[in-house]
Formats: structure tokens, C-alpha cells, sequence
């Protein structure tokens, strides 16, 4: 609200402000000065005699403006004790005056104050009986009378003289005042000219005024009874108070200011509109676009009731107020479009307007239709046909005959660039008092979806079903993955549903409604290809205050709504993706090779300076500008199909030549091409767009040398020869990208896209082409993951994949497929304890008949969670039939997904989580193959990895970091999530965004192979500088500074109330993945970032030696538990009969830390320390875990609220429904010192996170 009330107009004096003051009020005597001592004391009245006043000192701020900082003992008070308002109302306005007050600045101007207070005030109903009126008694025909007795009323001339004296959207200077003068007859007078009887010797009585007009145009005649400034004539007279009706077809307009009309001009259709021809500038949409989509309410029906006149005559005020870009109106007749044509703002402001012929024919067919309106662009084609167009109707064309009985749709096209498009379908759908309206709406979506499947499009306007009309919404969910609701991707539909036909509120709606049911009808849905993508940036509802029905006659309070619609007003921003030269997709030798390949292309390729040496996957590919919809629709979907091919080595065995062109080459071994182009087959799949040569099949293949012509080429053959074969690994690809379309702007790289569901371990041979310093450092601080223990882990990934392989595959199931991946840190090839994996199954489409295991599948997918339940059953299984003798042990975990949790022999962990998507039919584009659209789906764990992967440009180096990061964050005792920590993927997020932030522009492949301590040294550094001075009490984390889906006021405020480091998820709904923090444990994170700065700024950190010096003692910081601080510790003691049970018993405890530690902080007020692991006894079957306090153990005791939570916290130990009579809990709460006695204490353990 403080944004609203500030003041932007910084040339306006204090005289001024308070003559727009008086625009507020309802009379110019409500605002009254008066002196007071040495001051000028100012009372202004609002409605319900409620009086706002100050005292101001006009010597000294005669040429300054009315802001808060320039008046004294600003007040709001009762006038009288004739205020309607109740106490519970006076208490409302005065708590809403007190805060706009309080977030006001020395620069908020009064008069919004004032305006914001008035506004209140008139959303106010009084209940107050005392001074309800008196209600007349009448017979319904007599209340008619006076319901219709206020729009026929006609204004007197000193009514409209005050009106156009006070209203701001009126130019003075255009009005001309008719007065008739009792010797001369009838004279014109300038407004501004004019003088009142009252206020100069030759004034003009105000009964002497004949007529007023505006720039030319009569506003308002005594004789004719003709008042369109109010709109307050009789309403068959609304016609005849404009120009005459000029003659209408049904196409497009724009008015013509010599001819001073509005002029048909020529269009195309949009059959006939080749869409390779590129778009002119005035046929396209600007790039941040303002929409307005308005049902604006026929009056057929309910006519005495919903005051026509007046409503439109508001909402003309409205869109004049606005001015949309693009507008789409609904349910418009004749006599709205002869008003809207003679508005001025439209016609001064270059507007076109696409006119259907049943609203032209609307006064003899009783009809309407929509209208689209565009400002200072026109459509580069249209077509207006029917609602009910079937699919093969392909021939749409303008010339519809019989309008009256059939419901039509506008498709205007516009350029977003050159060679991008976009189709705006202005719709109307059938309203439930169609028959079968249901099926008519499906079958309307459906077919628009299916012939628009390849465009960019967007469906605007009334499509008179809510989120709970079942049929309409399935349809919707059937393709929501290619057609986005806008109101549902900006806002959550339970905190904010969006009911633009609400009959609770809205007064024409309860009049209009049958089944009085708020429903949000109204929508803005959109369809975009690879090559456009958007954000939104405001998208909200208008027209939902109403409007008084007499606003000239302050004692009468009856209103009505602007339609029994609000409208719909975006602001979106759009964004072409062009594919363009000057983005590649490459396999890249490693450098190691570059010498011997670069001896040749130095000397004979004329792009030597321009591209390093590459094999060409795609070229030309995407024009990637760093976005996240580039993320989301690009580079997301291609890391995920990489991740279903396995790396290779490619070999070079000679050096060949395209005769055709003179081009000479490096030439793979077929081995080698085949893998190429199978890699090449599968993107290409994905990305058809980018495959623009359709002549020669494609042949990878390594550039050396350009020639001109034949003989170039002959005399340089002799020097084309390969001594001896090598190889080189290709484990990634790469996307290289230049700024400058020129011949100078080498290529650099842009992202680094690895092969393969995992990455390369960081033990693995990748590290021989690292610096070999780095390398070292690593190593000797053990940074590392032991090679044996990574092979163990791939071990059993393998085993279980293919036990899984035996019971879920092609000849079992036809109507499913599965997949089995690993997530968390093993997939992206750091050191972690345990193996986090997913097994998730799909349904798809099949033609082969249904096995009995597909019917099982079917039958359980109707019960409540009867398709998981029976997956984990089918799952645990098969595990203790295939790998029963190498087990320890395993168990069933329930969470949002369910988990299996298994132990081998040898002590590796796996967590299998169960994930069981529901159906959505394949659809869409069907060039795409079945298999590329499957990459785009969502599998928990797994895409939030593959977002952080192509996030930061280069995995390898945001290996190292997390590595590095992870390591100390252990070290110091700040990670783990169930501890009031940050958990793995925490940090992951935090490493990532200093990755994309700081990591250097990678100019060349050599950039990352020889990334350096140096280079490793100031990205840890920007990290805890980074984060020490974060303020992370009001800022947030993300990947992405702004978000094409936003995120709402309930959203947020439910998000950041869940931690107190809100660290983002890059995934919608963009959860915060710091959930668990606590203002304790946030507190201890940044001591311990600071604690690293504090170190680094102490020593030498100048040459590589200081550098890495500095870097071993962050790691050799220890953990600080219990810190100085702690007086007194809570610790637990659990203990089981064996060491299975007693992971079970800890597994729950970590469960419900969360509750507890809020409990402390929250409701008893304490300062916490959690510790960050859990000691295990030496004998495996007890184990002990400890919160510190900052109070001493007799001051915790005394208060209630901690002997509450404590008990809480041991009756969920109590509850836990698999808990067996050796699991046992005890607690006890002692000071420091006896706890550090104990320590002190010889007593073998083991610790284990």
C-alpha cells in the first residue's frame, strides 16, 4: 500500500494539491481553511461524516507540495455524532489510516492518503440501524419506477459546469460553453473564460446555459435533452446523441483523421497468410504487451435493473484510464461500438478495431460478438468463423452469412519478430443455458488445441466454465503440459481462485446468475514453440468496485457494477528464440590433441580464429540468452536425453576430403561415426526445428582446412596426412555461442552438457586433464571419494537395476515402461554416504494387447495409493528374491514418496523412492518422437540435479566447489537438514549460483582443463563473502532473478514462513529447500561463513602456495559444538535390541526434530544449538543425540512451555506405529560442565551422520 500513496509528482505546489483534493470530495465545502494561532488549520469531510485534518504554516511551503513531511498533527476524526459507521467500522478506518500513515515516507503526497481513505469509505456498508433510511412502502411497479427514475433524470447545466471543473481527465481548454444571451440569442464562451453571476458584474446565470461541447462535439444539450458527458439521458435516445450512425461491414478499422471518420482497411486471412513472410513492424505485438480481455454485459435481459448507460459509459472511462495495447471484448452490441468509435482516446491513439457483423446487426438480430482492439499495430491476418470449427474444416474464412445462429471466434495474427508469430483467438464459449453446453465447450477446446498445435497462440475471453466444471477441466489437464493457464501459473487457485463472475460480490452477476456459484470464467491460456517464450509481469482483475448509478447526486448511495464480468488486465513480456549461426552444438577433441589438429587448420582453415577444433552435432542451433525458460524448454530436456547415452571414445584414423566443396577433414573410425550419429539421431528427435539441412544425410566429421578451389586443394594434399590413429573420450557436449555476427568474435562456451545418468566421479581419469595442482590439493585433503567405494555403489545400482529389468519389461508390460536412476550425490559424482535412487513407472499409449500384468496395473491405479502400495510390495520382492544373500537388511519407509530402504553386506545404503506419475495422454507436436517427449517429465530428485547441472555452464567446476564446500560445512558441524541445517541440495543451490555468477567466461575448452588453484581460490572466496553479507532476513536464493511463472503474495508468504534461509528450489513452485532453518541455526551458518572470511582476510592469500595454504585451513576448521554460549544441554539416549532397529528408531527422531526445535524457538523464546550428527555407542545398540541452550538447566526447567514441547516430543516416540519394546528413549538435562566431564571421560565410540 506505501507504493500507492507515494507522491510522483514532484513540480506540483501546495495550492494545487489541495485544488485536487477537492476532485475527491463531493462538494467543494467539504474542504474548508481557517486560521489557528500561527498555522492555517485545514478539515476536509468524507463520507459517513468522517472529517481528515492538519495544520500547515503557508509561508513556508507556498511553493512546495502537500506531502506528509509539510503538515502538523495530521488527524483523522468523527465529524459529528451523526457518523453511520458502527464501532467495529470507525475502529477499521482508523487501524487502516494508522497504517498507511506508518509505511508513508516524507514524500507521500496527502491527497493519496485522503483518496485511499475515501475509497475505503465507499467500500464501507452501513449497518448501523440507527441510520439505515426509511424504506417507502410501494407496490413493485412504483419500485421499478424508482429504480429507473435516477438514469432517466436529466442534469441540470450548473451539475455538469461542477463536473467539468473538477474532473482531471477533462482538457479545460477543449470546452466550449453555449449561453443564451435575452437581446442577442445564443453565444459560445471558452471554459475557462467563463464567469459565473455571482463572480463578475457581466456574468451568465447558470439557467441560461443551452449546451457545452468538447473539442467540437456537443456533450450535453438543454433543448434536446441530450447529456452524454453523464450518460444520464433516456436510454433510447443514446443513439441519437452521437453522430449519426455511420454504415459498418464486418472487418477492420482504423480512424482517418483528415476524413475524420473511421475507414475500412485491406486484410488478409489467414489462409492465406504465408507465415515465411517476414512481419512488417506495424504487425507486431510490442514486446511487453498490455492485454485486457472484458465481458462487458449485453442488456437483453434485466435492462431496468443493470443501468446499460451508465455502465458503459464507466467502462469507457476504464479503458480510457488503461489504454491496453490489445483489448478483447465480449458481448458488445451496436450501441456500445457507437460510443466506443466516437471516444477520442481511441481515435487519437492510432487504435484499430476488428468489427464482427453480429454486433453491427445486433439492434434487429438481438445479437452480439466480440471485438479486438490493438493500439498502434494492426493483425497481419485474421479470420473471424465458427465456434464450433470441426478439424477438418481448414477453410475458415470472413465471409460468415448467418451470424445470428451461429457463436464465432476472431483469430487475429501478429508478429513477435520478423519470423516469429503469434494467433490471438478472442473467444466466447456456450454458457450453460446451451444445451449439452459441456460437450460444446470440450469439443471447441479440443479441436482449437489439436489444428493449433504448431503455432504460437493464446485463447482470450469468456469461457464460462470454473475450476470446477469436471469435463472442461480434465480437457485443460489433458494438455496442460503444452498449454499454460496463466492465472494458475501466477497464482495458487485456493488461496487466490480468480472469480471474474462472482455473484457474491458482484451486483450484475447476482442479478444475472441462475445458480448464483462463483466460477472463474474468465482466462488467459497460452500455447508457444521452442522459438518464443514469456514472463509474466502483472496479471490481475479490474472493474470489481462498483460505480454509484447518480454520481452527481451525494444522497443517494445505490450502485451497480461495471458488467457482471471483471475483467482480465497482463502485462506479459515476450521473447523470441531465434535459431541462429552463431549458436552451435559440438563434441570437442580434448586439448590434449588440439596441437596436432590446429598445425593444420592454422594453415588452412579460414575459421582458425573463429571456432575451436569441433564436430558438429547441430549447427545452426538455439540463440540461448541465459533465461530460465532456456532451462526449462532447452537445456533440461537435452541434458536428460544425454543422460540415456553412454559416453564413448572416439577415434581419428585419417584425414579425408569433400571433393564436392574442397573441404578437408579429420576423419572418425566407423565404430566412432556411428555412435556420432546415433547421438546426432536421438537430438535431432528433439529438436527438428534445428535440422535444416533436408538434402544430404548427416556425416560427422572435424574440419581442417578450407580451399577455394581444386587447386588449393591439390597442391596442399601432400601435407593432409595422419601419422598415427588417436583417440579421445566424449564425455560431453558443448554449446558454443559468439555475440557478434561477424568474422572476428571467436566462439566460446556457453554450457558443458555431460553424457551419462551420473557424472564422472571426480577420482575418475577426468582428473588427468585437470591442473594438476588442483588435482594434488584435492587429494591430499582426502577430497576425494575412495574408488573402491564408488565402485560398490555402481555395483548395486546395477544389480538392482537388473533385478527390476527381470519382472518390469517389454514382454510383461505393454501399457507401461519404467525407468531406475540415481539421484543426489552419486549422480552427480561427489562423495556421499549413501545411494539415492528412483524407480519410477510410466503409463503410455500402446496398440499391443494388455498383459495380465497391465491389467493388475489398471485395476490398482483406481484405489488410493493402490498403485504405489502394490509397486513397493512387487518392488521389496523381487529385491529379497534376487539379492537375498547380499543383504543385511531392508525396510519400507512412509513419506511423500514411499521409500525402500536397503543395507548390504558391506554396508552401502540405498534408498529406493517409489515414484508412480499419473497419466497424461501424448499429444502435441507429432514430430517429436514418443521417446523425446518423455524427457521433459518431471522425476523427483532427479530433474532438480539435471537444473543445477546446466545451470552452472560447467559441471566439472561446480563438482570441485560442492566438494570443497560440503567437506567444511561437515567439518564445522552446519549440514544436515532434519538438524536445523542445510541439507545436501541446499548447498548444491548455494555452490550453483556462485558458479553461474563468478565462474569466468569460458573462452575455451583449455578454460576448464586447466582451472587452477588461483581459479579455484576466488570462487571460494566469492562464496563466503557472498553469503556472510547476504541478508538473509529479507533476500532469497534463487537460480533466477525473475521467474516467467510468478510466484503469489500466499505462495510466498507460506514459503518463507517455512525457514529462515529461503534458499529456492529451481523447479516450480520453487519450494524453499532451507525449510528446516531456525533464527538459531541461521545464526550459527553465518558465524560460520564469517568465521571463513575472517580467516582468509588474516593470511597471505598472494601467490598459489598462500592460496591453497589458506584453502587447507578452511577445511581444517572444527566443528564448535557445544560453543561457548551453551550453559545447559538437552540429551537423548536411544537404544535398541540390535543396530537395524536402532537406524529405524533414529530415522523417526530425525523425523520429528523439526517440530521441537521450533517449539523451543518460537514458543519458549530459547537459543538453540543442534548437533549436527549422531554418536553411536560402541556397541551398536544405543546411540546419543544433544541440543544446547544458552540458559542453565534450572532456568529451562521452570518454564512451562519447554516441559510442553519435551513431553510432545516423547509422546510422538510413544505413537510410532512399528515401535517394538526394545525401543526405548530417555532423556536427561544437565549443565556444561557435567556434559564436558563426561567427555572428558575415556569411552570408545563411533559417529556416524
Amino acid at each position: 500500500m506505501a507504493e500507492n500513496t507515494k507522491s510522483t509528482e514532484t513540480t506540483t505546489t501546495f495550492t494545487d494539491d489541495l485544488e485536487s483534493i477537492r476532485c475527491v470530495l463531493r462538494s467543494d465545502d467539504h474542504l474548508q481553511i481557517q486560521q489557528s494561532g500561527d498555522y492555517e488549520q485545514v478539515r476536509i469531510k468524507l463520507d459517513h461524516d468522517i472529517q481528515i485534518s492538519f495544520l500547515f504554516d503557508s509561508l513556508q511551503i507556498v511553493s512546495q507540495s502537500l506531502t506528509i513531511d509539510n503538515v502538523l498533527e495530521l488527524r483523522i476524526s468523527k465529524g459529528s455524532s451523526k457518523c453511520p459507521l458502527n464501532q467495529e467500522q470507525w475502529a477499521d478506518i482508523r487501524k487502516y489510516f494508522d497504517e498507511l500513515i506508518r509505511k508513508a515516507d516524507k514524500t507521500t503526497s496527502l491527497r493519496s492518503i485522503i483518496q485511499l481513505i475515501q475509497d475505503q469509505l465507499l467500500r464501507t456498508k452501513i449497518t448501523n440501524p440507527r441510520f439505515k433510511p426509511k424504506e417507502k412502502k410501494s407496490n413493485d411497479d412504483s419500485a421499478s419506477a424508482d429504480n429507473t427514475s435516477v438514469s432517466n433524470k436529466f442534469r441540470g447545466g450548473d451539475l455538469i459546469f461542477n463536473r467539468l471543473l473538477h474532473d482531471k481527465t477533462v482538457d479545460r481548454g477543449q470546452v466550449v460553453i453555449g449561453y443564451e444571451d435575452r437581446f442577442t440569442g445564443i453565444h459560445e464562451i471558452a471554459f475557462n473564460e467563463f464567469k459565473k453571476v455571482h463572480d463578475h458584474e457581466y456574468g451568465v446565470p447558470m439557467h441560461r446555459l443551452r449546451y457545452f461541447k468538447i473539442n467540437g462535439r456537443t456533450v450535453w444539450d438543454r433543448t434536446k435533452k441530450l447529456d452524454i458527458l453523464t450518460g444520464s439521458e433516456q436510454e433510447d435516445r443514446i443513439s441519437n446523441g452521437v453522430d449519426q450512425e455511420m454504415p459498418l461491414i464486418q472487418g477492420l478499422y482504423r480512424f482517418e483523421p483528415l476524413l475524420e471518420q473511421w475507414v475500412q482497411q485491406p486484410h488478409i486471412s489467414l489462409i492465406s497468410d504465408d507465415t515465411r513472410t517476414p512481419s512488417t513492424n506495424d504487425t507486431c505485438l510490442p514486446q511487453q504487451c498490455q492485454f485486457l480481455t472484458w465481458n462487458i454485459l449485453f442488456d437483453y435481459h434485466h435492462s431496468s435493473l443493470i443501468y446499460t448507460t451508465q455502465r458503459y459509459q464507466s467502462i469507457l472511462q476504464t479503458l480510457k484510464s488503461l489504454q491496453p495495447d490489445l483489448i478483447c471484448l465480449q458481448e458488445v452490441t451496436r450501441t456500445f461500438l457507437n460510443l466506443l468509435l466516437n471516444e477520442m482516446w481511441l481515435q487519437e491513439n492510432n487504435y484499430y478495431i476488428i468489427i464482427k457483423q453480429s454486433i453491427i446487426n445486433s439492434e434487429q438480430n438481438k445479437s452480439y460478438g466480440q471485438l479486438i482492439l490493438m493500439k498502434n499495430f494492426r493483425p497481419r491476418s485474421f479470420t473471424i468463423c465458427p465456434l464450433d470449427i470441426s478439424k477438418n474444416n481448414d477453410n475458415t474464412t470472413t465471409e460468415i452469412t448467418n451470424t445470428n445462429a451461429t457463436k464465432e471466434i476472431i483469430i487475429a495474427r501478429f508478429g513477435l519478430s520478423t519470423k516469429v508469430t503469434i494467433d490471438i483467438v478472442n473467444l466466447h464459449l456456450h454458457s450453460n443455458r446451451s444445451r449439452n453446453a459441456n460437450d460444446k465447450r470440450c469439443q471447441t477446446l479440443e479441436n482449437l488445441f489439436k489444428q493449433f498445435n504448431t503455432k504460437n497462440y493464446m485463447l482470450i475471453g469468456d469461457f464460462n466454465f470454473g475450476d470446477y466444471d469436471v469435463k472442461e477441466q480434465n480437457m485443460l489437464e489433458k494438455y496442460s503440459n503444452d498449454i499454460h493457464d496463466l492465472w494458475k501459473d501466477t497464482y495458487d487457485i485456493e488461496q487466490n481462485p480468480g472469480f471474474t463472475y462472482d455473484p457474491s460480490r458482484n451486483i450484475c452477476a447476482r442479478i444475472t446468475s441462475d445458480t448464483q456459484i462463483n466460477r472463474r470464467f474468465d482466462r488467459y491460456l497460452i500455447h508457444t514453440l521452442y522459438n518464443l517464450y514469456y514472463s509474466i509481469q502483472h496479471l490481475n482483475m479490474i472493474g470489481i468496485d462498483t460505480i454509484p448509478i447518480d454520481p452527481l447526486n451525494n444522497d443517494d448511495d445505490k450502485r451497480i457494477n461495471q458488467s457482471d464480468h471483471y475483467g482480465l488486465q497482463l502485462l506479459i513480456n515476450f521473447q523470441t528464440r531465434a535459431i541462429s549461426h552463431r549458436s552451435a552444438l559440438v563434441v570437442l577433441p580434448t586439448t590434449e590433441h588440439w596441437p596436432l589438429i590446429e598445425e593444420y587448420r592454422e594453415k588452412y582453415d579460414p575459421s582458425f580464429n573463429r571456432w575451436p577444433p569441433h564436430i558438429n552435432i547441430l549447427w545452426p542451433f538455439f540463440d540461448l540468452t541465459g533465461c530460465e525458460d532456456d532451462e526449462e524448454n532447452i537445456l533440461v530436456p537435452l541434458r536428460m536425453l544425454l543422460s540415456h547415452c553412454e559416453s564413448f571414445n572416439a577415434e581419428v584414423n585419417q584425414i579425408d576430403t569433400f571433393i564436392e566443396n574442397n573441404i578437408s577433414f579429420m576423419k572418425l573410425n566407423d565404430k566412432s561415426k556411428d555412435n556420432v550419429k546415433n547421438l546426432y539421431e536421438q537430438i535431432k528427435n528433439l529438436f527438428p526445428q534445428c535440422c535444416t539441412n533436408k538434402r544430404n544425410s548427416y556425416n560427422p566429421h572435424m574440419t581442417i582446412a578450407q580451399f577455394e578451389n581444386e587447386g588449393q586443394r591439390n597442391e596442399a594434399q601432400s601435407t593432409l596426412t595422419l601419422n598415427k590413429p588417436f583417440e579421445f573420450p566424449v564425455q560431453y557436449l558443448y554449446i558454443l555461442q559468439r555475440s557478434l555476427d561477424d568474422d572476428t568474435t571467436p566462439f566460446q562456451i556457453t554450457y558443458q552438457l555431460p553424457l551419462g545418468s551420473v557424472l564422472q566421479p571426480l577420482h575418475s581419469q577426468q582428473l588427468n586433464r585437470f591442473n594438476p595442482k588442483l588435482q594434488q590439493f584435492f587429494q591430499t585433503m582426502n577430497l576425494y571419494e575412495n574408488e573402491q567405494s564408488y565402485i560398490r555403489k555402481q555395483d548395486k545400482l546395477n544389480k538392482l537395476a537388473s533385478c527390476f529389468d527381470q519382472m518390469f519389461n517389454k514382454d510383461s508390460l505393454h501399457c507401461f515402461t519404467h525407468e531406475f536412476l540415481s539421484y543426489g550425490s552419486f549422480r552427480i559424482g561427489i562423495n556421499g554416504q549413501d545411494l539415492d535412487t528412483v524407480f519410477v513407472l510410466n503409463e503410455i499409449k500402446s496398440n499391443d494387447e494388455k498383459t495380465n500384468f497391465d491389467e493388475t496395473l489398471l485395476e490398482m491405479k483406481n484405489k488410493p495409493n493402490g498403485m504405489s502400495n502394490h509397486i513397493v510390495n512387487l518392488l521389496e520382492m523381487q529385491i529379497n528374491g534376487c539379492l537375498k544373500d547380499e543383504i543385511f537388511y531392508s525396510r519400507k519407509i512412509e513419506a511423500l514418496f514411499p521409500i525402500i530402504l536397503i543395507v548390504f553386506n558391506d554396508m552401502t545404503k540405498v534408498e529406493i523412492s517409489v515414484q508412480v506419475p499419473t497419466n497424461k495422454e501424448q499429444h502435441g507436436d507429432e514430430k517429436r518422437s514418443e521417446n523425446a517427449s518423455n524427457y521433459d517429465k518431471y522425476i523427483n530428485g532427479v530433474h532438480d540435479i539435471e537444473h543445477l547441472l546446466v545451470h552452472v555452464r560447467s559441471p566439472p567446476i561446480f563438482q570441485h566447489l560442492l566438494t570443497f564446500i560440503r567437506n567444511w560445512a561437515q567439518h564445522v558441524g552446519i549440514y544436515g537438514q532434519a538438524f536445523g541445517y542445510l541439507g545436501g541440495y541446499s548447498w548444491a543451490v548455494l555452490c550453483a549460483y556462485i558458479c553461474r555468477s563468478f565462474l569466468s567466461s569460458i573462452k575455451s575448452l583449455s578454460s576448464i582443463e586447466q582451472f587452477s588453484i588461483d581459479d579455484f581460490f576466488s570462487l571460494v572466496e566469492k562464496f563466503f563473502s557472498t553469503y556472510a553479507n547476504f541478508n538473509w532476513t529479507s533476500e532469497v536464493v534463487r537460480l533466477h532473478s525473475t521467474s516467467y511463472k510468478q510466484t503469489t503474495h500466499s505462495e510466498q508468504k507460506s514459503m518463507y514462513n517455512r525457514g529462515t534461509m529461503r534458499i529456492l528450489s529451481p523447479i516450480s513452485p520453487y519450494n524453499n529447500t532451507g525449510r528446516t532453518t531456525t533464527n538459531s541455526t541461521r545464526d550459527l551458518i553465518i558465524q560460520e561463513f564469517q568465521r571463513v572470511v575472517d580467516l582468509l582476510n588474516r593470511v597471505n592469500t598472494i601467490t598459489t602456495k598462500d592460496k591453497a595454504n589458506a584453502l587447507k585451513l578452511v577445511l581444517e576448521l572444527n566443528n564448535d559444538f557445544p560453543n561457548q554460549t551453551v550453559q545447559s544441554l538437552l540429551q537423548l539416549t536411544l537404544s535398541c535390541e540390535n543396530v537395524n532397529d536402532l537406524d529405524e528408531w533414529i530415522g523417526w527422531l530425525k523425523s520429528r526434530l523439526a517440530h521441537f526445535m521450533n517449539g523451543m524457538e518460537n514458543e519458549c523464546h530459547l537459543i538453540i544449538q543442534t548437533q549436527s550428527s549422531i554418536e553411536y555407542q560402541s556397541n551398536n545398540t544405543e546411540a546419543l543425540y544433544s541440543i544446547g541452550f544458552q540458559l542453565n538447566q534450572e532456568l529451562i526447567s521452570q518454564k512451562r512451555n519447554f516441559t510442553y514441547f519435551l513431553d510432545k516430543l516423547l509422546d510422538q516416540f510413544n505413537q510410532y506405529p512399528n515401535r517394538k519394546e526394545t525401543m526405548k528413549i530417555s532423556y536427561k538435562l544437565i549443565g556444561i560442565h557435567d556434559w564436558k566431564l563426561v567427555r572428558m571421560q575415556p569411552k570408545p565410540q563411533r559417529t556416524r551422520k
